[in-house]
């Protein structure tokens, strides 16, 4: 029985690191009573434990998405789906657990880690709740994501987790040091690695209208939409004028700003593209694209010019599973009949680098963010920074929001870029290079955030060698297995 009560006492810990309350800290010792809950316990029992941990962790965790605003008849599906999905989380927690039982306690951090980056591969990959996420809010721990990306946060978190269950039960002076150690190395590294930027600047806007999603795509909400995106981008210009005489280089407008085709004419792109001549700035928008040539219709965005009108486009690459497409439905195409509540898009193939006389970015829309390789290949390809333009009002007003924002942060201090996100009921923010937060708006509230941002880029050692680390571990863990495996024989 107390067991049961470490278990449920890890999982809400951890649960509580990743919810909008300020104990991100938890992390640092949430996996302490799963650790003292496995000691000396059978295989079995250990990968019994894992599942219950995992199903319990993201229960608490993500909980919030049963009360997504869809349709009825789609919500009932979800929450079958929802108890799949815990016990998928806790099938990975069980199997960390059962192959640390069979080595060594010091072997969970390579497999967790590594098992964290499988979890994010493919169509319909899941990175959330990838244990280093938790430290987004704190600048000086995520500096090593610039090292080795977000899963090797989670691989210190993991190592600080295990060094503290030892020093907790053996309590000598070699695991105090070790611990210590292993907690302080990361934040000396992110004192001495962050600095005060250069002096090259670029105008940013970000204009969040706090559209409710439910009647955004009403026709009689579409006139309000696009007077408010009006009214708070000409608000945006009144707050200051840079050197060459325009209000601001770039302003933002969040995914699906307007719900129509707006490359096709209407009287809407003639006042988005009169309103860019107006204010001699860029608009960045989101809006769906429909493709004649092969008849699909593609979430996407574009970037209007002044006096050029629309100039370049990004169609989203990685869609959202089960809401924006069926997974593999373009190798069978009966799953295309299917009701998902969401619409079927088409899958983007290229990745886009928007290119002004000023300005060089690439657009991740809405939970492109979470997927750190899209960030990486965008930087490679020249982005001197990322914009994420959003809609989560389908989210509520619980923890997914700031779930969902916060990843976005860890995008900044991987690549070495700044990152702007723009939502249409928020979190939006504008964040350096290193993922300190400079503005952040509130949830479903109509606003408006402006703010020189530095264009200054660093090139990372995980821009380089991207997601090495829990490759490594994944391959470790594999030679260990096998070494015990030997060894016993």
């Amino acid at each position: 029985m107390i067991r049961i009560y470490l278990i449920i006492l890890s999982s809400v810990l951890m649960s509580l690191s990743f919810h909008p309350i300020g104990l991100h800290f938890l992390a640092w010792c949430g996996l302490v009573p799963l650790l003292f809950a496995v000691q000396d316990v059978k295989p079995s029992t250990a990968f019994k434990t894992g599942i219950l941990f995992g199903f319990l962790f993201s229960l608490f965790s993500l909980f919030w998405l049963v009360f997504l605003q869809i349709e009825t008849n789609i919500k009932i599906l979800l929450l079958f789906g929802l108890i799949l999905l815990f016990l998928y989380y806790g099938l990975y927690y069980g199997t960390g657990l059962l192959i640390t039982s069979k080595i060594s306690i010091w072997i969970l951090p390579f497999v967790l880690s590594g098992l964290e980056f499988v979890r994010g591969l493919g169509e319909i990959g899941f990175p959330w709740l990838s244990l280093g996420y938790s430290q987004a809010r704190y600048p000086l721990v995520i500096q090593q994501a610039s090292l080795y990306g977000v899963y090797g946060i989670s691989l210190w978190l993991i190592f600080v987790n295990v060094s503290l269950f030892k020093l907790l039960k053996i309590r000598n002076a070699k695991y105090a040091t070790l611990f210590l150690i292993i907690f302080c190395l990361p934040l000396l590294y992110g004192a001495l690695r962050i600095k005060a930027p250069n002096n090259e600047f670029i105008s940013i806007g970000i204009v969040q209208p706090s559209i409710d999603p439910n009647l955004k795509f009403t026709r009689a909400m579409r006139e309000e939409t696009l007077r408010r995106l009006i009214n708070l981008s000409q608000k945006c210009t009144e707050t200051g004028i840079n050197d060459e005489g325009n209000a601001y280089d770039l302003i933002i407008w969040p995914e699906t700003a307007i719900p129509i085709f707006l490359k096709s004419p209407s009287g809407s792109q003639t006042r988005v593209l009169d309103l860019s001549n107006r204010i001699k700035t860029c608009i960045l928008t989101g809006t769906p694209i429909y493709d004649n040539r092969d008849r699909e219709v593609y979430n996407g965005a574009v970037l209007i010019e002044p006096d050029k009108g629309i100039t370049q486009e990004y169609r989203k690459m990685h869609l959202v599973p089960f809401g924006e497409h069926i997974p593999f439905d373009q190798y069978c195409s009966f799953l295309r009949k299917i009701d998902v509540g969401g619409g079927h898009y088409a899958p983007g193939k290229e990745y886009t680098v928007f290119e002004t006389e000023k300005m060089k970015f690439s657009c991740l829309i809405c939970f492109e963010s979470i997927f750190p390789e899209i960030s990486r290949e965008s930087v490679i390809n020249g982005a001197e920074f990322l914009i994420n333009i959003t809609n989560d009002g389908w989210f509520g007003k619980i923890s997914g929001p700031q779930q969902h924002n916060d990843m976005a942060i860890l995008r900044s201090v991987e690549n070495g870029v700044p990152l702007t996100r723009c939502s249409n009921t928020g979190i939006s923010m504008i964040v350096d290079k290193y993922g300190n937060i400079l503005k952040e708006t509130k949830l479903f509230k109509e606003d408006f955030i402006t703010s020189p941002v530095s264009t200054e880029h660093t090139t990372t050692l995980y821009q380089i060698f991207g997601d090495l680390l829990p490759i490594v571990s994944l391959i470790f863990t594999v030679l260990a297995l096998i070494f015990k495996s030997t060894v016993h024989r």
